[in-house]
């Protein structure tokens, strides 16, 4: 089936991030507690916040930790779960499936930073970077998740009369569209066209609006800066080890 392609499984991932079913968001605000240490009113919000955090302490200039940043990309999961099963099934599938592999190549190939261990797939057999369980893929595909999230707060934040759909359908062409076929990036963006309006991802988020929420978007996109930069380096210091441009 198409909706099993790659665009769709990563849309569904970014539209978990951005989006809650309408029984979430209808639910009044309780604080929780959050994992990790702090307080908050939505599961999606703390997991943002602890999100961040790890990608903090996985910032290292130019070396993205292995075991680190694949911490903080698992503490993305708790928000997935409250936004239904399409949703949910799909990014865990995806982002939780690439940072097995990333775990399960780091394992094999004896490395702790992602970088060395790609290029030691690539130094022992270089046909299985290009395989789908490759260390290589995992990398790429997972930071090009982040990327995709990164901008879309960015577009949100930086364009108040933008519809979510827009935001978040100009980031995908951004970032993952180009690599993407044309009948994925077709449907990536009709996956984008189903999540609800500004005001609703304000709410799911647990905030009154934009103002409130606007300093929590904006440390994850700051703790994310380093890891995004450092991989897309990488895969441009090392471009046969990326999927091709379509």
């Amino acid at each position: 089936m198409l909706l099993l392609g790659k665009a769709w499984k990563i849309a569904a991932a970014v539209a978990a991030i951005l989006t809650a079913s309408r029984r979430v968001i209808q639910k009044p605000r309780q604080l929780i507690g959050c994992a990790g240490g702090g307080r908050g009113d939505s599961a999606a919000r703390c997991a943002l916040e602890r999100s961040a955090k790890l990608l903090n302490k996985a910032s290292s200039g130019k070396k993205v930790p292995i075991e680190q940043y694949c911490a903080a990309m698992e503490a993305l999961m708790p928000a997935f779960s409250a936004y239904g099963k399409m949703f949910e099934n799909a990014a865990r599938k995806d982002v939780q499936g690439n940072v097995d592999k990333l775990r399960s190549r780091a394992k094999a190939l004896q490395r702790k930073e992602a970088g060395a261990m790609v290029l030691r797939e690539r130094e022992l057999d270089p046909a299985k970077t290009e395989a789908p369980d490759s260390a290589a893929r995992a990398l790429f595909w997972i930071n090009k998740i982040v990327s995709q999230i990164a901008m879309s707060f960015e577009f949100l934040l930086d364009r108040p009369n933008a519809s979510l759909t827009r935001c978040a359908t100009d980031a995908y062409v951004k970032t993952c569209g180009p690599y993407n076929k044309l009948i994925h990036r077709n449907i990536a963006k009709v996956m984008l066209k189903i999540i609800p309006d500004r005001d609703s991802f304000v709410q799911m988020y647990g905030a009154e609006d934009m103002a409130e929420l606007a300093p929590t978007l904006r440390a994850w996109i700051k703790a994310s800066k380093s890891s995004r930069r450092a991989v897309d380096e990488f895969f441009r210091r090392n471009p046969d080890l990326a999927p091709r441009r379509r």
